[in-house]
């Protein structure tokens, strides 16, 4: 019998993932330079996937698609590509080939992560924590400067870290 790994912070994300492996492609937002990847798990807000490609930081603006993308296969709620921001990186050990690197990362969006409404692009407001707010929003969050637990407590909360 097959021991299934545990994810340390399944009780604390903000939305439930789906396991899956489906090859992707992704590139630096603006550029035409395709890299292979494997997509792990995916949520309606982001997605994990692994390279052997070490090119990606934090706060990297990406593009991603579908390897294999067929709409009469995947139906209408995936799409063949998708635009999104680097959450986190980190260096993998495999035991199979060379260097592996793991990407999570958060579907960019032009809705406000806090009240909801839909902003053009350019309006939106990100953090450095990566939240996207309304100019509202922003607004009223940076207003708590000298209220730094406040502000922490409701970014983390933004950020789908409740603890």
């Amino acid at each position: 019998m097959e021991t299934l790994k545990k994810d340390p912070f399944q009780n604390y994300r903000a939305f439930s993932r789906k396991s899956c492996e489906v090859p992707i492609l992704y590139a630096l937002h603006n550029t035409d330079r395709y890299y292979t990847a494997k997509m792990y798990n995916s949520s309606t807000a982001g997605m994990y996937f692994e390279s052997a490609h070490n090119g990606l930081r934090r706060g990297a603006d990406i593009c991603i698609r579908m390897a294999d993308y067929k709409a009469q296969v995947h139906g209408p709620e995936i799409r063949n590509g998708y635009r999104a921001e680097v959450r986190w990186c980190s260096k993998i050990a495999k035991e199979e080939g060379g260097p592996c690197y793991g990407f999570g990362v958060r579907f960019m969006v032009n809705t406000c992560d806090f009240c909801g409404i839909t902003v053009a692009y350019s309006d939106i407001h990100k953090t450095d924590h990566l939240i996207f707010l309304c100019p509202s929003c922003f607004s009223k969050l940076e207003e708590l400067a000298g209220e730094e637990k406040i502000k922490e407590s409701i970014e983390n909360y933004l950020m789908g870290n409740v603890y």
